[in-house]
């Protein structure tokens, strides 16, 4: 029996992270608080980072030629979507490049104005050895007909921006304070109009962001501390959440106004927003707590953020009320399509921290179909994600992320197969789904949890750094060749 078909121009790909596979062969990237982060002695003596390196990753800075002709030749991909390390490109300040930025009554960033004279200033100092590695992977990537997603910032902020450690320690000791600050809104400006203007000729599909709930609750709101900078604090998650919307329409802006030359039938440039979009329920739904806390996390991690972007509602308190000072129409700037990344379920239980509504909860441990991880296996939600983010929002999607962290590949295989029929039964009832990116690749550096989580469609021999294919490489062939479910 044949498949379900997908749209004829339906995009296969798999999805990377510079941080996450760069390293392990040639130079190493030692310039951003994720390095200072894992490398900690004292965050690792926590038990907050595993004590892995991303030294010991699979090495994609010289060996990205191979991957992309598994992902063209072996996996019959159309497209990867990868992204590019600030710290590469940057590793020394670019704030003494003067630029006109404007900020509205309550100081949030509306404006920042780059010119000519700027992109040249930037390249003086980029470093030109990143500049023109990261051309000739890029070039690598059009040469094959691959089209790239470009995620513009997959989590890395130089450490001219952010000292993590300080931040941990006493936040008040350091004025490297990443995304709580407006100086990093303006410099990631900068780094996404050089980007645009560098690169604009290679690339059309462009991510601003990655996941602005995942940097904001994992670094600002978990008890685990488990992202840079582990802070608790919920005030500061919307602070974050707040800055990472507003940084979203800047880049907008700069890749708009920067990339002006078409590479494929997509151009000049399409510009989205990574959202990591997971179905949230009560763990007992017969209690009001339960539900009134699964209600607000819902709309905390899963809307709050959307209606930022789309709308220019901030509602700064959590009361589903957007006051008169919380509507800032004038920081919305555009959003042609949403990635949704997707992989689960949460049961969230209502437990009693204090007076704060959003520090009282709690993330219930898998009790049924679950990966190495620990995440509940839910198809279902796939399709459910996706049918709400357009039927509220109305932009195109694509699913950026999704996949299973299964170290000996049995599960693999039945993930992807009922998640791909979801997504397809979506589409057949309306969702504009333009492509699908399995996360990922390759076994990488898995954050703060190191190599013991396993995505990869290949595994990596550490020492060699041969790509070993999983089971779930035949199965993914055959879904991306033949366009439709199997």
């Amino acid at each position: 029996m044949k498949g379900k078909k997908f749209p004829e121009d339906f995009l296969w790909g798999t999805a990377i992270s510079a941080f996450q596979v760069e390293m392990g062969r040639g130079e190493p990237s030692d310039k951003t608080d994720w390095w200072a982060w894992v490398h900690d002695k004292g965050i690792q003596e926590k038990g907050i980072t595993s004590g892995d390196t991303p030294l010991d990753g699979p090495g994609f800075w010289e060996l990205y030629e191979e991957d992309f002709r598994l992902i063209k030749d072996d996996l019959r991909c159309q497209s990867v979507r990868m992204s590019i390390d600030w710290g590469r490109l940057f590793p020394e300040s670019t704030e003494d490049i003067g630029v006109d930025v404007t900020l509205d009554d309550q100081g949030n960033v509306v404006t920042v104005n780059i010119e000519e004279e700027d992109i040249k200033a930037l390249s003086n100092l980029a470093k030109q050895s990143s500049v023109r590695r990261y051309r000739e992977i890029l070039e690598s990537a059009k040469n094959l007909g691959l089209t790239v997603m470009l995620t513009l910032f997959h989590w890395q902020i130089p450490l001219w921006l952010h000292d993590p450690i300080a931040v941990h320690k006493d936040i008040l000791s350091t004025d490297k304070r990443g995304w709580l600050d407006n100086r990093t809104l303006i410099e990631f400006s900068k780094l996404v109009a050089f980007i645009a203007h560098e690169y604009g000729d290679i690339v059309d599909l462009y991510n601003t962001i990655n996941e602005p709930r995942i940097i904001s609750e994992h670094g600002y709101l978990s008890e685990w501390s488990e992202f840079p900078p582990g802070k608790y604090d919920a005030q500061l998650y919307l602070k974050v959440m707040k800055n990472l919307a507003i940084a979203h329409g800047l880049a907008y802006e700069q890749v708009k106004k920067w990339d002006t030359k078409s590479c494929s039938s997509l151009g000049p440039c399409t510009v989205g927003l990574v959202p990591v979009l997971q179905v949230f329920t009560p763990y007992d739904p017969m209690d009001p707590k339960d539900v009134e806390a699964a209600k607000l996390i819902d709309y905390a991690f899963n809307e709050w953020g959307l209606n930022a972007v789309i709308h220019g509602d901030y509602d700064m308190n959590l009361d589903y009320v957007i006051q008169p000072e919380e509507q800032l129409p004038h920081l919305v700037k555009g959003c042609d399509f949403f990635g949704v990344n997707y992989y689960s379920r949460w049961h969230i239980k209502h437990v009693n921290k204090g007076a704060v509504p959003l520090e009282n909860f709690k993330l219930m441990p898998c009790e049924g179909d679950c990966t190495d991880y620990g995440w509940e296996v839910y198809p279902e939600g796939i399709r459910e994600v996706v049918t709400w983010a357009y039927e509220r929002y109305r932009r195109p999607i694509y699913i950026t992320e999704n996949g299973i962290a299964d170290k000996e590949g049995d599960q693999r295989n039945r993930y992807l197969k009922v998640h791909i029929e979801k997504l397809q039964q979506a589409i057949s009832e309306g969702v504009p789904v333009k492509g699908y990116y399995h996360w990922t690749l390759m076994d990488n550096f898995e954050w703060s949890d190191g190599y013991r989580i396993r995505f990869g469609l290949y595994m990596v021999d550490k020492e060699s750094k041969k790509r070993i294919p999983t089971k779930t490489v035949k199965l993914y062939r055959e879904i991306a060749a033949s366009n439709s479910t199997v």
